[in-house]
Parts: structure tokens; sequence; C-alpha cells
């Protein structure tokens, strides 16, 4: 926290002494970093990142939390600055003490106080709810109605036609006009959002653009949605729909093979002593193996090859657990990157989950 506020400190003494340079240090700003590629950072050149719980626009991170997070705020919303070439939407939302802190596609931005130096990264994926945030052809946005739901570059909700079929577009003259494809220059140029599994590709339309698919699926605008957070084209014609994000996808080991997975690879785990629908875990045994949580109304996708049943179970702390086929999954907290399998029969209770 010291070596943040020092940080901080000497890009104020700088602005200070060098009165031109204060239109030169952009609010957000691109770095690069070896493992997330270009990330956005703050004028200091610190890591940004978002909080899962926060909902559209809102901060819910407070009192020590907001110590160990603090966040990235300006004097108003006329003084927030961004660098160029960083698509989305950026704006600010007012924090219960009065100040002003910025948003990124409605989504509230911090720092991590463990972060020591411009390109450190040490918050991503503290209790899976703390990610870096990287500018993103496709991400997800915390939508009030409809929970996880996939938005574009700019942080308008995307949504799939029924009647397209798989990696082809159907919608063309008015039908375009009214639903605006959402194209990339290639393939390549696609950058899929943290926490985003599933397959991205594209498919090219009759005028030689490349329209974003999502696990074939081709993903448009709706003309009628006007501000973050509108999903107006929800059910339109009962065959428009929003794109809700997979909730478990597969991860594979040569010695286990198949086995569930978090959206950011994490390995998911069932304990034989709960029942169908029952957590027997609380306490120390939560701190050890934390519940995989969604928010309520968030909608549970399973990922290709995963045939069971998801459901949600709430908890007596009123967070809602993802469970497979009746049994409720967790994290392992010795698990330090997606892949690890460390849990594995820990207690001959504690197994990876089978598709």
């Amino acid at each position: 926290m010291l070596k943040l506020r020092s940080v901080l400190l000497v890009v104020a003494m700088l602005v200070l002494v060098f009165p031109t340079l204060a239109q030169d240090i952009a609010t957000v700003s691109l770095g690069e970093t070896e493992e997330f590629g270009n990330i956005l950072v703050g004028p200091s050149g610190m890591t940004l990142y978002t909080f899962s719980p926060d909902p559209l626009n809102e901060s819910v991170c407070y009192d020590r939390c907001a110590e160990a997070w603090p966040p990235l705020t300006v004097d108003s919303a006329d003084s927030l600055t961004v660098a160029d070439g960083i698509p989305g939407t950026f704006g600010t939302t007012e924090r219960t003490d009065g100040t002003i802190q910025v948003t990124y596609n409605g989504w509230p931005l911090y720092y991590w106080f463990r972060d020591e130096q411009p390109g450190d990264t040490t918050g991503h994926r503290v209790g899976h709810n703390w990610w870096v945030v990287p500018p993103a052809t496709v991400m997800i946005q915390s939508n009030p109605t409809l929970g996880a739901t996939l938005v574009g570059p700019d942080g308008m909700t995307l949504y799939m036609f029924t009647n397209d079929n798989p990696d082809e577009s159907t919608c063309y003259d008015q039908c375009a006009t009214n639903w605006p494809p959402l194209t990339a220059e290639s393939a390549d140029a696609i950058v899929p959002g943290v926490n985003l599994p599933g397959t991205f590709g594209t498919t090219e339309r009759t005028d030689g653009t490349l329209q974003v698919t999502y696990n074939g699926m081709p993903l448009y605008y709706w003309k009628d949605d006007q501000a973050l957070g509108d999903a107006t084209g929800e059910g339109v014609g009962e065959v428009w729909y929003t794109v809700a994000p997979e909730t478990v996808a597969l991860g594979n080991t040569s010695e286990l093979g198949d086995f569930l997975v978090s959206p950011d690879g994490m390995t998911l785990y069932m304990f034989t002593n709960d029942e169908p629908g029952v957590s027997n875990c609380s306490g120390d045994c939560l701190e050890n193996w934390p519940a995989y949580v969604v928010n309520e109304n968030d909608r549970l996708v399973a990922g290709e090859g995963i045939s069971g049943e998801l459901g949600k179970i709430e908890r007596d702390d009123g967070r809602f657990q993802v469970t497979y086929n009746g049994m409720p999954l967790y994290y392992w907290k010795d698990d330090k990157a997606p892949g690890d399998t460390t849990g594995q029969g820990v207690g001959d209770v504690w197994f990876v989950v089978s598709p």
C-alpha cells in the first residue's frame, strides 16, 4: 500500500513541476503484460481490476475491501481522460463518500494494494472475484435483470438469432439494419474477455465483412438499445435473445481425463459428504474449499461436452452456489493456476467432477 501511494505521489509531484505533463497523463491507458497482453492501467501505470459482485455502474467495495482495493477516482466526470486507441465506454459512478470512481463498460475500476510496480498483476483471480481488464472484442457485463451477459467492445449488449445456422448469418437487408452484426478484421483480431470460455470465430457475410461468432452463433447488436445495460432486444419476435457466457467448461489432464472447470479455467470439485442440493461444507471447510458461486439472476450454461444438469442452491450467507447433477461445486485453496488438480482425493472425500 505504501509503495503504491509513493508511486502516485511521484506522479503528482511531476505534474506540479511540469504542468504540461498533466495533459499527457491519461486517467486510463494501456499497459502490456506477458501473460495477459494489453490491460487497462491507471495514470501511474499500475494495473486496474474489476470486481465480479459489483452491479452495473455501482461499487459494493467499501471499508476493508476499499483499503485493499483502492478505487480509481477522478475529481469529476469531465476530468476523466482516456488514452487513444482503447475501445469501450468509460464513465463514472459516485461512491458513498462522494468521490467519483471511474468505470469501464459499466465496471468500476480498482487498484490492488499488493501490486508494487507497473506490470504487476498479483490481484488477478484473488477470491475468484478480481480480474485484470483487457480491452476485449467480447466481454461479460452484469446485466441488472439477465445476469452475466455478453457485450461488445463498447459495452453494448449482444444478441443471437435463432433462425441463423451454425457459423452462418441469415440476417441481411432490413434485418441487418435493425440488428447490426458485430464484425472483426479477422479471427485472429478477436480478443475474448477474461473468464470467457467457449469458441470464438468469424463467418463471412455476403458483403465480405467478417462477423464474430460465439460457439458458432453469429453475434449482433439491437438498434433500440441506447445505453449500457439495455437489453430491449431480449425475446423480440421470439427469435432474438441475449447470450449468456458458459458457467462451466472442460479441463483435462492425462491422468484424470476431462473434468469441470470454472470460466477462468480453475478446477472444480465435489464433496462426497454433501447430499444432492445440500452443502455440508461450512466454517473452516469453506475456507479451504470456497464455494463456486454466481449471482442469483445468472443463467447457467454448460460448455461443449458437458451433458449433466446445472443448478443453484442458496447458501446460508445468501450467495448462490452452482451444482452439477445436484452436487455443489467448490474450488480448492491450494490450486493456484488453471490446470492444477491438487485437491483430487484429499481426505478421500474431495474429487474432480467428471462431465
